[in-house]
């Protein structure tokens, strides 16, 4: 066994599939498979049971190498970060961003970034919600822009922006009849009730939105058809062409707005839930004068 060996593993059992894990690996099914089973017999153990048809779930020894696991690769990540600050030997500041922050933001942040610091290097690494967690820790990353319901102790949040759920209804859908109008608030609203026979297209489980939207659904015991879709792009395309409509944040203080977006409905604010998006590090970093420079672009363009 190596550390590739280990990290599949836990790509596996972490995306709950080996398909899953394979998209997101960009590795051949059969190449998974053939690592697990190698091992399963190098321990004589049994790592996972099939589950839903093509779906995995980890036996009792799977959860126990899962822990090992875990450690490994953040141990492994760590050093191999260590090492790349050593050899570098530069002023460099890594910061991590969703996939789709990355197309939203990444040219932005670079480009203020380095008008106003040009003696330093700014890197932006493309992560899931998870390995953005996972890279603060292991340090990989020295900081992250996140949307989260809950804060960690050890980590400093510095508020970007005040969101809630918002929903983009897809082409042709007879809820846009159903939207009322709120005092205070210009956009239609529409009742989690109202959208029981709408399918939804949503991030997968895991990333933030997701975790947001069930959430929300679960403090208002409302059960919706939901489809998995990562890219952004897709679920966009998904709206447009009538397939299914999709759930966005939506910035409270564009609630009033005379601006409106285009067939952009929010969820009435009885159900709604309401979270902020964050510039993230751990406690040790905040104060340090890259981080500093960093919160005062980043600010800059929420704020536009």
């Amino acid at each position: 066994m190596n550390i590739r060996d280990i990290i599949y593993i836990t790509s596996i059992a972490e995306a709950g599939s080996i398909g899953k894990a394979a998209e997101k690996l960009f590795v051949a099914q059969p190449s998974l498979s053939k690592c697990v089973k190698k091992v399963e017999k190098e321990y004589d153990i049994s790592l996972f049971k099939r589950v839903k048809g093509v779906s995995v779930k980890l036996t009792k020894e799977g959860e126990l190498f899962l822990e090992m696991a875990r450690d490994i690769v953040i141990s492994h990540s760590r050093f191999e970060e260590q090492l790349r600050r050593l050899k570098q030997q530069r002023d460099t500041l890594v910061l991590g961003l969703t996939y789709q922050r990355t197309v939203c933001l990444a040219g932005t942040i670079l480009e203020k970034f380095y008008r106003e610091n040009p003696q330093q290097i700014l890197q932006i690494q493309t992560r899931d919600t998870q390995s953005l967690k996972y890279g603060l820790l292991d340090q990989s990353l020295d900081a992250v822009i996140l949307a989260t319901l809950d804060r960690e102790d050890y980590m400093h949040y510095e508020p970007l922006q005040d969101v809630c759920v918002g929903v983009r209804l897809r082409t042709g859908s007879p809820l846009a009849k159903k939207a009322c109008f709120v005092d205070g608030i210009k956009y239609p609203v529409l009742r989690l009730e109202d959208l029981k026979n709408e399918t939804f297209t949503v991030n997968a489980p895991g990333s933030s939105s997701r975790n947001i939207v069930e959430r929300m659904l679960k403090q208002n015991e409302v059960s919706l058809e939901i489809m998995d879709v990562t890219n952004s792009q897709s679920r966009a395309a998904m709206v447009k062409s009538g397939i299914a409509s999709t759930f966005v944040p939506v910035e409270k203080n564009g609630w009033n707005s005379s601006d409106k977006k285009e067939n952009l409905y929010l969820i009435h604010p009885e159900q709604n839930i309401n979270y902020q998006v964050y510039l993230t590090c751990l406690n040790e970093f905040y104060n340090t004068a890259s981080y500093i420079r960093l919160i005062n672009v980043v600010k800059a363009i929420f704020m536009q």
